[in-house]
C-alpha cells in the first residue's frame, strides 16, 4: 500500500470513528443503544388462549401449527429472538423482547386470519337482500337477528347476548354457555340471547372500507349483513386458494392508495375465473352489475364488481385479485402480513399482557460483562506479549474492528442475546486469526531477508487469499443460516456474518495503513521490534506429524467412538428449551431479586431453570414470578414451593406444564442449514482447491461436533439453545482453521514440485502451527474467562464453546491433513514421489526443487524427515556421491536460516 492510500485509509478510518462515536455518546443527537433480547432485557409476555369452534375438539397439531404461524408473524414483524411455546391445554404464550407497539403486536400476532371470498348476490340472505337482490345492511346485529330467531330453534354457530338496551354483552360465540360465562349460565331478566339461523353467518363491513354494500357514500359506522354459509361450497373460496409467497402489499397504479394484492393457486385461479364468469353472465341477464366480495375475519374488507358491460370478461377474470380501499400503508403490510402467514387453525383471546425480565438477571449479566473486559484484556496482553510491535497494531486493529462491530449491530438493529454473544466470540478470534495470519507472513518475509516495508507488502499480498478462504467458507455458513434457520440461530448467523466482513475489512485495510506509515521508521526495521530475530521454525515442532497418522487417527476413532455410545446409550440431557417442562408462577409480598429466587431453584437441582420477573420492578426485584424448569415430579415441585414459600414468602402458586420453545420446526431449520452449507461447502472448496480438499475438512468438522456432542451426553450437561449456538460456532471455527492449513499446503505444493505429498503436508504443518496455536490460545482465552466470571447460566455455554473449538485445532492438525495426506498419495504422481523421494531428492539436495529463497524449505524436510524405507528392489542402483552430499552442507551452512519467500 501506497504512503498516499495508507494516509487516506487512516483518514477513513478515524472519520468513521468520530461516526461511531456520534452514535455512542448519549448527548449526541445521533445516539442510539442496541436491541437487546430477552436473556438480556426482558420485555413483553402475551397469553393467548385457544377458542375452536363449537364441536370442534382442539388437538396438539392446531397449538403446534399455531405456535409455527405466530412465530412467522413475529420473525416478519421485524421482532427478533422471540420465545413461543404453548402451555397447559389450549394457551400459546409469546415473549417479544424490545417491542416498541406492544399492543399492535399482540393484535398481528393473534389474528385469526380467515380469508373468504363470497359471490355477493348470490350469498346474501334475507334480511340482507331485497326482492331484486339488493344489498340491505342493518346497523346492529340486534336488528339484523331479532326477526330470524324463528329459524334458530335453539341451533346456532354464532350466540350474542345483549342486554336490556340492545347493547351487545357477548359475542360472537360458539355455545349459549359461553354467552352467559358472566351471569353463571342465567340469562339475566330483560336481557336476550339471540343466535344466527342454520348454515348462516354474520359478517360486518365498517368504516375502515371506502364503501359498503348498499351504504350509500363512504360508511360512517358498521353495517351488518347475513351471508349464506355452507362449505366447501359458499364461500366460494377462501385463503387456502391463495399462494401465501404471492400475497403482499401493493399500491394501485391509478390512485395510488395502498392495496393488497392477492395470487392464486392454480386451482384457485381456475375457480376465480369460474366465478366471475357466472357474475358477467348474471349481470347482463339482470343488467346490473355484480360483486365479489372479499372477507377478512368476518369482516369486508373491498367488493369489487364485474363489469357486465366488458366484453373482454364474458370468459371471466383469470389471474389475480386485489384488497383495496385499505387506510394507510401500515395497515396494509399488517394485512399482507397476516394473509401471508396463513390463517390460524382456530381462535385466539388474549388471557394476559404483561412486562417481564430478562432471563439471566442483573447479576448474570455483571458476571458476563466482566468475564468479557477479562477475556479482551487477556488477548491483548497475549498479542503485545507474543508480537510485540506487531501485538500494538493488533490491539489498535481489534480495537477498531469492535468499534465497528457495534456500529453494524446499531445500524442494523441486530438484537443481542446470548447465542448472538457466541457469534461475537468466534469473530473475536477470526478477527485477531486474521491478523495473526498476516504477521506471520510478515516475519517470515523479513526472516528471508527482505526489508519491513517490502515483508509487509509481500505478506499482505499472499496473506490476502488465505484470509479471503478461511472467510468466505464461514460466511457461506452464516449466510445459510439466516437464510434457513429461525429464532436464535439466525441472531447467532447474522453476528457471524457481520464480524466476519468487519474482521476482513480491519485486516486487510486498517491494520495494513497503519503498517505502511510506519513501515520506513528505524524502530520497525529492528528485528526485535517486530518479532523476526531467531530462527525459523522451531526444532520442537519438526516433528513427523504425518507419519504418525495411524496414531491420530487410532486417537482421534477412539475419542469420536466414546462420543457415540455416549449419545446413543445415555443420551442428551435435554433442556426445557427442546422438551419443555414445568412453569411455576407465584407473587411475593415483599420486592424480590432474582438472585433470591435462583438460589432456591439451585437448592432443588433447578441451577438451570430459567426465571423471570412479571409486572412492574422496583431496582430490579419483583413481586411476581415465573420459574421454568424440567419438568418436576409432585414431590419435587412441593419441595421447591415449600423453600420458596419459607424464604420469601412466596404464595398464589399456579403450576403448569409448558412445551419447547425450541421446537421441530426450528430444529428442522437448522439441521438443514447446516447441511445446505455443508454441500456449498464442498463446492467452494473444490473449486478453490480441489475436492480431495472438501473431504478430509468435512470429516473433521463431524469430528468436532461429535466429540462436542458426545462429552455433553457424557457428562450429563444440560443442552440449551446457548449449546446450539456454541455448536455452530465450534463449526465455523473448526472449518475456519482447517482451511487456513489447506491454504498453505495448495501453496507449497507448485513450490515443492518434486516433493512428496507427505513432506509437504509436514512442512505445511510447521508453518502453520505456530499459527493455529496462537489464535486457538487467543480464542479460548475470553472462553476461559467467561467459564471462570461468566456465573451459573453461561457456564455450559462457555464449556461447550472450550471443548469444541480445543477439539477444532486438533482436528484441523492431527486429522485433516494427515486425512488429506493419505488421500492425495493415491494418486499416481505422490505414489511415484513417495518411492523416490529416499533417492533422487535426497541426490540432488533439494536445490533444484525450489526458487532460491525458498530452497530450504525442502532441505529441512529431507533432513528432519525420515524416508519410509524403501522395497530392496526399488533401492538405488549407485551410492550418494559423498563430495556431493559436503558440498550441499557447505552450501546450506552459507544460506540465511529459515525460509525466505
Amino acid at each position: 500500500m501506497s504512503h498516499r492510500r495508507a494516509i487516506v485509509v487512516v483518514a477513513m478510518v478515524v472519520a468513521s470513528l468520530v461516526g461511531v462515536g456520534l452514535m455512542v455518546v448519549p448527548s449526541s443527537p445521533f445516539h442510539q443503544t442496541p436491541t437487546l433480547g430477552l436473556d438480556l432485557q426482558g420485555g413483553l409476555e402475551i397469553t393467548k388462549q385457544a377458542v375452536p369452534p363449537k364441536g370442534r375438539k382442539l388437538t396438539k397439531e392446531d397449538l403446534d401449527r399455531s405456535v409455527t404461524i405466530m412465530r412467522d408473524r413475529v420473525d416478519r414483524l421485524g421482532v427478533s429472538e422471540p420465545e413461543i411455546r404453548t402451555q397447559g391445554d389450549d394457551q400459546i404464550t409469546i415473549q417479544l423482547p424490545g417491542v416498541k407497539n406492544p399492543e399492535a403486536a399482540a393484535k398481528i400476532i393473534g389474528k385469526t386470519a380467515q380469508l373468504e371470498l363470497f359471490d355477493l348476490e348470490t350469498s346474501l340472505v334475507s334480511p340482507s337482500v331485497d326482492i331484486n337482490g339488493n344489498p340491505q345492511p342493518r346497523d346492529s346485529v340486534y336488528g339484523l337477528l331479532a326477526g330470524q330467531q324463528s329459524l334458530v330453534d335453539g341451533e346456532s354457530d354464532q350466540w350474542w347476548l345483549f342486554d336490556k338496551k340492545k347493547k351487545l354483552v357477548a359475542g360472537p360465540v360458539s355455545t349459549k354457555v359461553k354467552a352467559l360465562n358472566k351471569f353463571d349460565g342465567t340469562l339475566p331478566d330483560g336481557y336476550k340471547l339471540l343466535g344466527t339461523p342454520k348454515d348462516t353467518v354474520v359478517i360486518s363491513c365498517g368504516v375502515q372500507a371506502a364503501v359498503c354494500p348498499g351504504v350509500p357514500g363512504a360508511p360512517t359506522t358498521t353495517a351488518y349483513y347475513l351471508f349464506k354459509y355452507t362449505p366447501p361450497t359458499v364461500p366460494q373460496m377462501t385463503g387456502a386458494d391463495l399462494k401465501l409467497s404471492g400475497t403482499r402489499q401493493d399500491f394501485d397504479t391509478q390512485t395510488n392508495q395502498p392495496i393488497v394484492s392477492l395470487e392464486f393457486t392454480n386451482k384457485g385461479s381456475d375457480r376465480f375465473q369460474e366465478i366471475t364468469r357466472n357474475e358477467y353472465l348474471r349481470g347482463k341477464l339482470r343488467n346490473a352489475p355484480q360483486h365479489f366480495a372479499i372477507v377478512l375475519d368476518r369482516e369486508i374488507r373491498s367488493w369489487p364488481q364485474i363489469d357486465y358491460t366488458d366484453s373482454s370478461l364474458s370468459g371471466g377474470i383469470s389471474g389475480n385479485a386485489q384488497i383495496s380501499g385499505i387506510g394507510d400503508i401500515q395497515e396494509a403490510k399488517d394485512l399482507a402480513l397476516v394473509l401471508q402467514t396463513g390463517a390460524l387453525p382456530v381462535n385466539f383471546v388474549t388471557l394476559d399482557q404483561t412486562a417481564i425480565s430478562a432471563t439471566l438477571g442483573k447479576d448474570s449479566l455483571d458476571e458476563a460483562k466482566t468475564a468479557a473486559l477479562v477475556g479482551l484484556l487477556l488477548v491483548a496482553l497475549f498479542l503485545l506479549v507474543f508480537y510485540r510491535f506487531l501485538g500494538l497494531v493488533a490491539v489498535l486493529g481489534l480495537g477498531v474492528y469492535a468499534a465497528f462491530l457495534y456500529a453494524a449491530i446499531l445500524v442494523f438493529n441486530v438484537t443481542l442475546t446470548l447465542p448472538g454473544f457466541a457469534g461475537l466470540v468466534l469473530t473475536l478470534g477470526v478477527a485477531a486469526d486474521a491478523n495473526v495470519v498476516i504477521f506471520e507472513r510478515i516475519k517470515e518475509e523479513a526472516r528471508g531477508g527482505r526489508s519491513v516495508k517490502a515483508a509487509i507488502q509481500t505478506g499482505y499480498t499472499k496473506g490476502f487469499a488465505t484470509i479471503v478462504d478461511a472467510n468466505v467458507v464461514t460466511a457461506i455458513t452464516a449466510l445459510v443460516l439466516f437464510a434457513v434457520a429461525t429464532s436464535s440461530v439466525r441472531g447467532f448467523a447474522l453476528m457471524l456474518l457481520i464480524g466476519t466482513a468487519i474482521s476482513m475489512l480491519t485486516a486487510v485495510l486498517a491494520t495494513r495503513a497503519f503498517l505502511s506509515l510506519l513501515a520506513d521508521s528505524k524502530f520497525l526495521n529492528n528485528p526485535r521490534v517486530i518479532g523476526t530475530s531467531g530462527g525459523g521454525i522451531p526444532a520442537w515442532l519438526k516433528i513427523d506429524f504425518i507419519g504418525k497418522r495411524r496414531l491420530w487417527f487410532g486417537l482421534s476413532a477412539a475419542i469420536v467412538t466414546v462420543s457415540v455410545l455416549s449419545i446413543a446409550i445415555l443420551h442428551l440431557n435435554l433442556g426445557i428449551d427442546f422438551k419443555g417442562g414445568t412453569q411455576i408462577g407465584f407473587t411475593t409480598p415483599a420486592p424480590t431479586s432474582l438472585t433470591q429466587v435462583r438460589l432456591q431453584a439451585a437448592k432443588v437441582g433447578q441451577g438451570n431453570a430459567v426465571i423471570q420477573g412479571r409486572g412492574p420492578s422496583t431496582n430490579d426485584t419483583y413481586k411476581s414470578f415465573q420459574i421454568r424448569t424440567e419438568t418436576l415430579t409432585t414431590d419435587e415441585s412441593a419441595e421447591l414451593t415449600g423453600n420458596l414459600t419459607k424464604t420469601v414468602d412466596a404464595d398464589s402458586f399456579g403450576i403448569k406444564n409448558v412445551s419447547a420453545s425450541f421446537g421441530r420446526q426450528i430444529a428442522k431449520s437448522a439441521i438443514l442449514a447446516i447441511i445446505v452449507s455443508l454441500f456449498l461447502i464442498v463446492g467452494y472448496i473444490s473449486l478453490r482447491f480441489q475436492w480431495q480438499f472438501a473431504v478430509p475438512a468435512i470429516v473433521a468438522l463431524m469430528h468436532d461436533v461429535l466429540i462436542t456432542i458426545g462429552i455433553y451426553a457424557l457428562l450429563g450437561r444440560e443442552v440449551s439453545t446457548a449449546t446450539v449456538a456454541a455448536v455452530l460456532t465450534v463449526l465455523g471455527y473448526s472449518i475456519y482453521d482447517t482451511i487456513i492449513i489447506f491454504d498453505r499446503i495448495r501453496e507449497n505444493i507448485p513450490l515443492m514440485k518434486r516433493g512428496s505429498f507427505r513432506q509437504i503436508t509436514n512442512v505445511s504443518l510447521w508453518e502453520t502451527i505456530p499459527r493455529s496455536l496462537a489464535t486457538t490460545f487467543i480464542t479460548l482465552l475470553p472462553i476461559v474467562a467467561l467459564l471462570i466470571f461468566g456465573g451459573a447460566t453461561l457456564n455450559d455455554f462457555a464449556f461447550a464453546l472450550l471443548i469444541g473449538i480445543g477439539s477444532g485445532a486438533y482436528s484441523s492438525i492431527f486429522v485433516a491433513a494427515p486425512l488429506l495426506d493419505w488421500i492425495k498419495e493415491r494418486e499416481p504422481e505422490y505414489a511415484r514421489r513417495r518411492h523416490e523421494d529416499a533417492g533422487e531428492i535426497q541426490s540432488v539436495g533439494g536445490t533444484v526443487l525450489l526458487d532460491a529463497s525458498s530452497a530450504t524449505l525442502v532441505t529441512e524436510a529431507e533432513e528432519l524427515l525420515a524416508p519410509e524405507p524403501l522395497p530392496e528392489a526399488e533401492a538405488p542402483a549407485k551410492p550418494v556421491d559423498s563430495s556431493a552430499r559436503d558440498r550441499r552442507r557447505a552450501r546450506r551452512s552459507n544460506r540465511p536460516h529459515g525460509r525466505a519467500r
